[in-house]
C-alpha cells in the first residue's frame, strides 16, 4: 500500500488533531520530545502539519525520518500505522483487531466492556451480555438486519441526491413532461415511489427482523 499524497494529508491531519487534543503548542511538544530523547524542532513539527499543497514545505511530512515518526507515535500513544494512515485504530494494542474486522476503537472498547461485565456477572448461563452478543452476531437475523439497514441507507442517500439543487432545477424545467409521464404511468397502474419511502420500508423490515429475533431469544439462550 503506497504512502501517497492522500495518506500524507491524513498524517498531517492526525498529527494536528493529536497535538491539539493534548492542548500542546509546537514549542511545548518540542520540549516533551526533547525530554523523551528525540529532539524535533518546533519549526519541523509545524512543517509536518502544513496541509496546503501549494506551500513549498508541504512535502516535509513525507520526508520525516523514521526516528521522528516513532517518537511522535510514542508520545501520542498511537501506532505508527495510524500516523501513516494505514490504520484507523489509534490504540496500538487494537491494531490487529481493527485491521482484521474494520472496527473503530470505540467498538472494540464496547466488546471488551461486554466481556468484562459478563465475567463479573452473577446472572445465570445464557443471560450475560457477551452470550447475548455472540448469539446475535452469529444469527441469521443479524445478517438480515444489517442487509436491510444497508439497503435503507442506500435508498435514503439516493433520495438526498435526487433533492440536490441540480435535480431540483431539472425537475422545475421539465415539470410538465414529468407530470405527463406520471399521469401515463398512473393510467396503466404504475405508481412511482420516492426513495425516502423505499428507505422507510427497508428500515421497517430490518426492525421486524430484529423484533422477531428478540421474541425468540429467551428460548434460544435460556435452557
Amino acid at each position: 500500500m503506497p504512502y501517497d499524497d492522500e495518506k500524507m494529508a491524513l498524517t498531517k491531519e492526525r498529527l494536528d488533531d493529536l497535538r491539539k487534543g493534548k492542548k500542546l503548542s509546537f514549542e511545548q511538544l518540542s520540549k516533551l520530545l526533547d525530554a523523551q530523547g528525540t529532539p524535533i524542532s518546533h519549526t519541523n513539527l509545524r512543517n509536518y502539519e502544513i496541509n496546503d499543497s501549494l506551500d513549498q514545505l508541504y512535502t516535509r511530512t513525507k520526508g520525516m525520518s523514521i526516528e521522528n515518526l516513532v517518537a511522535l507515535a510514542e508520545i501520542h500513544n498511537v501506532s505508527i500505522d495510524y500516523l501513516l494512515g494505514l490504520s484507523d485504530s489509534e490504540k496500538r494494542e487494537y491494531y490487529d483487531i481493527s485491521s482484521a474486522f474494520g472496527l473503530c476503537d470505540e467498538a472494540i472498547d464496547t466488546f471488551i466492556a461486554f466481556k468484562e461485565n459478563s465475567e463479573k456477572s452473577t446472572l445465570p448461563k445464557g443471560c450475560t451480555e457477551i452470550e447475548i452478543l455472540n448469539n446475535f452476531l452469529t444469527s441469521q437475523a443479524f445478517q438480515e438486519f444489517m442487509k436491510y439497514v444497508g439497503l435503507s441507507l442506500f435508498a435514503y442517500k439516493m433520495y438526498l441526491m435526487s433533492k440536490s439543487s441540480m435535480s431540483e432545477a431539472t425537475r422545475e424545467r421539465d415539470k410538465e413532461k414529468i407530470n405527463e409521464g406520471r399521469q401515463l404511468m398512473n393510467k396503466y397502474g404504475y405508481f412511482p415511489v420516492e426513495n425516502n419511502t423505499i428507505a422507510t420500508l427497508h428500515m421497517e423490515t430490518a426492525i421486524s427482523e430484529l423484533r422477531n429475533y428478540l421474541k425468540q431469544l429467551p428460548e434460544l439462550l435460556v435452557e
